[in-house]
């Protein structure tokens, strides 16, 4: 396969998915499907924008009529996926900081087993976060593609329900909601809730038991 060629994307129609890449050397556009980018049906970090570089393996003359075409491209900037761990540097001590957050409910559900026998915080949590983190990948999705969204309050529901500590973990992976003062408001105040209810129940167990 031939060395990809490389151009600047100079115009970008993104409610029809297309536009135009200028070679950087002998001027030429080239047609550019968004079907081309690679693995954008994955999810992109973002839209294609004019003023994107883009790495690209044209249609040959034999293989298409009229403006040339464009068969595979990568957009510079643009992650390929969203579904993985997020890429974003962070201190260890704040990574490890964020993994104690979200695991200590379930640490506490346990604890309550071990005093009551009730199974109903732990099975909440577990699956309510890993209902919260499938909601959230899924609007993230939708957000790049400029798909209809999930209603926030539905995301909260989920939080309140349990699944905090999964939204918790999936604002940092799928960098979603995480810079959204509202939403981010609402978010921390269903995590002190769970927190208080914890600390009530704490503070009557042990003192119960003196």
């Amino acid at each position: 396969m031939a060395e990809p060629s490389k151009g600047k994307l100079v115009l970008w129609n993104d409610g029809k998915g297309f536009g135009f890449v200028r070679h950087e050397s002998d001027g030429k556009d080239l047609f550019l499907h968004i079907s081309a980018i690679r693995n954008y049906r994955k999810g992109l970090s973002r839209r294609p924008a004019a003023g994107d570089i883009v790495h690209y393996q044209p249609l040959s003359h034999e293989e298409v009529k009229g403006p040339r075409r464009i068969s595979a491209a990568m957009v510079i900037g643009i992650n390929d996926a969203i579904f993985g761990i997020d890429a974003e540097s962070g201190s260890w001590w704040s990574v490890l900081g964020l993994k104690l957050l979200a695991g200590t409910p379930i640490l506490l559900s346990f604890y309550l087993i071990w005093r009551t026998g009730n199974l109903i915080p732990l099975v909440s949590y577990i699956f309510m976060s890993a209902l919260s983190s499938l909601y959230y990948a899924v609007d993230k999705r939708r957000a790049l593609m400029n798909s209809w969204r999930i209603p926030e309050i539905y995301l909260h529901c989920f939080e309140l329900l349990g699944g905090w500590p999964g939204a918790l973990l999936s604002q940092k992976a799928f960098r979603h909601k995480k810079k959204k003062g509202d939403y981010q408001r609402v978010f921390w105040e269903i995590v002190t809730l769970h927190g208080l209810i914890w600390l009530v129940y704490l503070y009557f167990d042990l003192t119960r038991h003196k």
